[in-house]
């Protein structure tokens, strides 16, 4: 039996984040980038033609935030989206996207440095992800 592995859409404006974030994505056999953006305007532009079934949103990102491209990817796309964000949990940004429909927030750790994110949570984060996904 094949088993067909979800397809995830990494958006961050960090090039080193999203490197980090595929790379932990990477170690599950379940799951694969299958595309990286670097704003929320990018990403939408390529959510119609990956068709994602996961997209991993940064907040803070230049030309459109998290916030904006949560506004307008319901009308692309159906995928669950996790938010990855050194944002404070009690910040306004966050409950707009909470309000907005995002399946899950995942806050790093130390604020943005990224390798403390591989370091310390890359089996929680690939356990949430299968969790958001259902597998």
């Amino acid at each position: 039996m094949v088993v067909s592995r979800k397809k995830i859409l990494v958006v961050d404006d960090s090039p080193i984040m999203g490197l980090v974030i595929g790379n932990i994505i990477s170690e599950d056999p379940l799951l694969q980038v299958v595309e990286y953006a670097s704003d929320g305007l990018d990403a939408l532009a390529k959510v119609g033609t990956v068709k994602p079934d996961l997209i991993i949103l940064d907040l803070q990102m230049p030309k459109m935030n998290g916030v904006e491209f949560m506004k307008q990817v319901r009308s692309k796309s159906n995928a669950k989206v996790l938010v990855v964000t050194a944002e404070d949990p009690s910040s306004p940004i966050v409950a707009q996207v909470k309000a907005l429909g995002v399946n899950e927030i995942l806050f790093k750790p130390s604020g943005a440095v990224s390798a403390e994110l591989k370091a310390k949570r890359s089996q929680e984060i690939r356990d949430l992800i299968r969790r958001i996904l259902n597998l």
